[in-house]
């Protein structure tokens, strides 16, 4: 009994693949990729602070060349990405789910969605950023009191 359930609920290699399939699909048509590529870009300018922090002694334009730097290697890197969202989609949702979201995207609605996708992932980075200063600045306080006490 034991064994007929695990072969019931064991996914074959075939509809793995084909979820595999389905995933990279939905990945490529709401722009995982280009996603990633707007949120980098987004991102850039909390990278370069934390180099900044890091190595204070660069000059700006050392600052420039070393984030330009990190920012070939994240584009290089991007099929790395969409791999790994592919895998987690294909495990995540079932061919069916899959199939239904192609079709919700490729439906006007869908497409609205898609089109504003990329500027809400920028806003989104933007706001998590200023989001992230001020909770930084209210916990300031209490670091600054935990410091004080180490002394």
């Amino acid at each position: 009994m034991a064994l007929l359930a695990s072969a019931l609920f064991t996914t074959s290699p075939a509809a793995a693949d084909e979820r595999e399939a389905l995933a990279r699909q939905l990945t490529e048509q709401i722009g995982v990729t280009e996603l990633a590529s707007t949120m980098m870009v987004a991102m850039a300018p909390l990278m370069r602070e934390q180099i900044r922090a890091s190595v204070p002694q660069l000059t700006e334009t050392q600052l420039d060349e070393v984030v330009a730097i990190m920012m070939v290697e994240f584009h290089a890197a991007e099929s790395e990405l969409t791999d790994m969202i592919v895998d987690l989609y294909a495990s995540e949702f079932t061919e069916a789910e899959l199939v239904q979201f192609i079709a919700f995207y490729q439906t006007d609605l869908g497409q609205i969605m898609l089109d504003r996708m990329p500027g809400l992932a920028e806003r989104s980075v933007e706001m998590g950023q200023a989001w992230g200063a001020q909770v930084a600045l209210r916990a300031m306080p209490q670091v600054q009191e935990y410091f004080a006490g180490l002394e």
